[in-house]
């Protein structure tokens, strides 16, 4: 197997690098920006929201659903926004000030600054605010044999609070900025077909009121790598010895997550339903080895792109291409099932 060459390091933040025309290395643009977060609300419901832009093209953004946990592991959650009230798509603006970055569409709004971020959506039926935890971790891949465009992926981890629909919420949030060159587009980065196969982030709060939390991505088996961002004390860590063990439901669905920092370190999530079924779990931390600590509250997010996501990608395009829509995903993936890590459809 061709050994993949790859270098992870945490990095400040500063207000340039937030900027949709940043460019982290020489002859690298911004080939999409995702933020996301999975809360809990005082009415015990679990929240998935998530955005991206500029997605599915250049001046567009994507509104990927709010989905509330039903607590169905082999099963999707509900929507509580219907796409006709918060719409799939929408045009967006970009507004550059001395303390912060603004994107916003008729339906959301996105402030980012130095210290963190405000976000609201569903025309206000969503308002959040999420604190930044640690430095950025950054995942720089540069061109060769496996990837033909390079790849810069920096990602901010944060403890995210407001409400959704009147619910006070809390829980993690990420802000992701994806680069690579100049005019090529996200499927052609090999994000979901080969750089990404499993993703799995953790947050808990301790009884003294600290934080700690990270996240755990491993490529698909040609490239052999899986990296960490573990905030801890205050502080970011990035790692290149990390694992990421998973186990799986009989429908295919990721049912545990076991990361390990090299022999130091070990982290357990259990997960207790689907968002996105098969794409995005949720669930708590079991065990963090932290015994001197009492863990208070958890938050757990997973991510699993089947091997071959990108064939399901490539037909909701000819779909919208020739219909002026994109096809139901939860009617395409309402009968499939995982097994060994692709998708089969009924």
């Amino acid at each position: 197997m061709q050994k993949m060459h790859f270098q992870t390091y945490p990095d400040p933040v500063t207000l340039e690098s937030l900027r949709l025309d940043h460019s982290p290395r020489d002859g690298m643009a911004v080939v999409q920006i995702c933020f996301y977060a999975v809360l809990t609300g005082e009415s015990g419901t679990r929240y998935n929201i998530m955005r991206a832009l500029p997605h599915p093209g250049t001046g567009t953004s994507m509104n990927f659903g709010t989905y509330q946990g039903t607590d169905e592991l082999d099963e999707p959650g509900s929507l509580l926004f219907s796409f006709r009230e918060a719409p799939a798509i929408e045009q967006y603006w970009t507004t550059y000030g001395d303390q912060s970055v603004v994107f916003e569409g008729d339906s959301f709004h996105y402030e980012l600054g130095l210290d963190g971020y405000h976000w609201t959506d569903a025309n206000g039926r969503i308002d959040v605010q999420a604190e930044r935890l640690g430095q950025s971790f950054n995942f720089y891949i540069p061109r060769q044999e496996l990837f033909e465009y390079p790849i810069f992926f920096r990602d901010h981890l944060g403890k995210v609070t407001g409400t959704i629909d009147g619910d006070k919420v809390e829980g993690i949030f990420h802000d992701t900025h994806m680069y690579t060159e100049p005019g090529k587009t996200f499927q052609e980065i090999q994000f979901t077909s080969l750089l990404e196969n499993f993703w799995a982030d953790w947050l808990v709060e301790y009884s003294d009121g600290s934080l700690e939390g990270g996240f755990a991505m491993r490529g698909h088996p040609e490239t052999g790598y899986t990296i960490a961002h573990h905030y801890v004390d205050g502080r970011s860590h990035a790692r290149s010895d990390a694992t990421l063990e998973i186990s799986r439901s009989e429908k295919g669905t990721m049912q545990q997550a076991r990361i390990k920092h090299g022999k130091e370190f070990e982290v357990v999530l259990d997960q207790h339903g689907s968002f996105d079924w098969p794409l995005h779990t949720y669930g708590t931390v079991t065990s963090v080895s932290r015994a001197d600590k009492k863990v208070v509250k958890s938050w757990n997010y997973t991510e699993n792109w089947p091997r071959n996501w990108g064939d399901l990608e490539r037909y909701q395009i000819a779909y919208a291409q020739l219909f002026g829509r994109y096809p139901s995903l939860r009617g395409i993936l309402e009968k499939s099932t995982v097994v060994d890590e692709r998708l089969e459809f009924s």
